[in-house]
């Protein structure tokens, strides 16, 4: 049985953010990723800088010292889904996450997506 897996991670800083933004665009040694397959990776924006624009843009100016900047999104199916062996199935997964996303928080606050291929199981 497969199944649909959505994490969230609330990040608190710029810190939290840089580091995440990082990891996506492999800007710093990603262990469990496989760097040959690095380059079939998507990224909706160019650059971590430009994502980080985007996200400073959203935030008001006055935040609460420990107050949430954004949220971290994780969507995935599960190891054993069949759809990893179909590029239709997988992109058809993906892009209706995406929707999902805009639908639920709303298209100005979806800053950023990436979907990294280049890890166990592939995840936007």
């Amino acid at each position: 049985m497969s199944f649909l897996i959505f994490r969230t991670k609330k990040l608190k800083s710029f810190g939290e953010i840089s580091g995440s933004l990082s990891h996506n665009y492999r800007t710093r040694e990603t262990p469990n990723a496989n760097p040959q397959e690095t380059p079939k990776n998507e990224h909706s924006h160019q650059s971590a800088e430009d994502v980080l624009c985007g996200i400073k843009d959203c935030i008001p100016q006055k935040v609460r010292k420990n107050g949430v900047l954004c949220i971290e999104t994780l969507m995935t199916a599960s190891p054993e889904w069949q759809g990893w062996h179909d590029a239709s199935k997988e992109a058809a997964l993906f892009e209706k996450s995406k929707a999902w996303l805009i639908e639920k928080f709303g298209a100005e606050n979806v800053i950023a997506t990436s979907i990294h291929r280049d890890e166990t199981t592939p995840h936007l």
